[in-house]
C-alpha cells in the first residue's frame, strides 16, 4: 500500500519522504508506518556502542527506507519482522557490525520479554496493550484481576479487561442522560419489568463496546433506584429500546478516554473496581462505613455485615 502520488513530499505523519504508508504488526494489525521508530532504534544501538549520532542514524533509516520502497511495491505491506532484518542488513552493509550486533541482542530480547508474555497471558500473539505492561505487571493481572474459568484458565486478555472497566464506570452516564434523568425527582415510578440480562448478553453496546450481563446487571440496578427516586423519565423497556437503536452512542467518547487513562497507565481504579466491574460481583468500593451501637447485639451484627464485604472482595 503506498501513499497518494499527488500527496507533496515531507508531509506524511511520521514517516517523511517515503510511500510507505503501513506496516503489519506480530499480532497481523496494519498499523501507520513510521520511520521515526527507526531511526530511534538505530540511535539507541548506536549509543551504546559508538556514542550518540543523530547524522549517523536517520542516514542509515533513510537507507532502510529506499530498500523497503524498492521491495515492496505497494501490492504488499512489509512485517515488523521484515523491516528489523533489513535494519541489521544496512548496519552490516555499511561496516557498523558492533552497532549490528547491539542490535540483533535488542531484538533477541525483545523477542524473550514477548515470549515471556505470551505464556503468561496464555496466548499466541501479544497485542499492544500488552505491550504497555511489563512482566511483573502482567503477572500481577493475571493473579488478581483476568477472569477465568472453573480450571483456572484465562479467559479475558488485559485489554479486554479493561475495555469492561471502561464500560463498567461509565454506565451512570447513561442514566444521567438528559433524556433519561429527571432533576426534580418529581416523575411518577414507572411499573417494574422483569429483565434478564444473561439473555441480553453481548447484545446491547455503548457505541462499539458491548455489554456483557454483569453490565446489564449494574444498570438495571441502576435503573430501578433513580426509579425509584421519581428520577427515571423513561420506562426500562422504552431505555432499552433506545440503547438498541444508539441514541447513547455519544457516550462512547467517555468509555474511550476512561480505557486509554487506563492503558496509557495514567491512571488506575482501585482494586475492587479493576477486578469486579463488568464482571460477577460488581462492586467497586473500597471503604465501607458500618454504624456499630454500644450493644453486643449491634457488635455482632456490624461484624456479620463486615464478613459480608469481605466476602464480596
Amino acid at each position: 500500500m503506498v501513499e497518494d502520488s499527488t500527496r507533496p513530499a515531507g508531509t506524511t505523519d511520521g514517516h517523511p519522504f517515503t510511500t510507505i504508508s503501513q506496516i503489519r504488526k506480530r499480532d497481523g494489525r496494519l498499523d501507520t508506518f513510521d520511520q521515526n521508530k527507526i531511526t530511534a532504534a538505530l540511535s539507541r544501538a548506536i549509543t551504546q556502542t559508538i556514542g550518540k549520532d543523530p547524522a549517523l542514524a536517520q542516514r542509515l533509516s533513510d537507507q532502510v527506507v529506499k530498500i523497503l520502497e524498492e521491495k515492496f511495491d505497494g501490492r504488499t505491506v512489509p512485517t515488523v519482522e521484515e523491516v528489523q532484518d533489513i535494519v541489521e542488513k544496512v548496519l552490516l552493509d555499511n561496516g557498523q557490525a558492533k552497532t549490528a550486533k547491539s542490535y540483533i541482542l535488542y531484538r533477541q530480547k525483545r523477542a524473550e520479554i514477548r515470549k515471556e508474555k505470551q505464556r503468561i497471558l496464555e496466548k499466541e500473539e501479544i497485542d499492544e496493550v500488552d505491550k504497555r505492561f511489563d512482566l511483573n505487571a502482567l503477572r500481577v493481572l493475571k493473579a488478581r484481576y483476568l477472569r477465568k474459568d472453573v480450571d483456572g484458565k484465562l479467559i479475558e486478555t488485559p485489554k479486554q479487561l479493561f475495555e469492561r472497566v471502561a464500560i463498567h464506570a461509565c454506565l451512570p452516564s447513561l442514566l444521567y442522560d438528559e433524556a433519561v434523568f429527571d432533576r426534580s425527582g418529581k416523575t411518577p415510578e414507572h411499573p417494574a419489568e422483569d429483565f434478564d440480562p444473561a439473555a441480553n448478553d453481548g447484545k446491547l453496546s455503548i457505541g462499539k463496546h458491548v455489554l456483557n450481563r454483569f453490565h446489564l446487571e449494574a444498570l438495571k440496578r441502576i435503573y430501578d433506584r433513580f426509579n425509584g427516586e421519581g428520577r427515571a423519565k423513561l420506562r426500562w423497556s422504552d431505555f432499552l429500546s433506545n440503547l438498541r437503536q444508539g441514541k447513547f452512542s455519544n457516550h462512547e467518547t467517555e468509555v474511550r478516554s476512561f480505557y486509554d487513562l487506563m492503558v496509557s497507565k495514567r491512571f488506575m481504579p482501585n482494586t475492587p473496581a479493576v477486578a469486579n466491574f463488568g464482571n460477577v460481583l460488581g462492586m467497586g468500593s473500597a471503604c465501607f462505613v458500618l454504624d456499630v451501637e454500644d450493644s453486643i447485639e449491634s457488635i455482632m451484627d456490624a461484624l456479620k455485615k463486615t464478613a459480608i464485604v469481605f466476602k464480596a472482595g
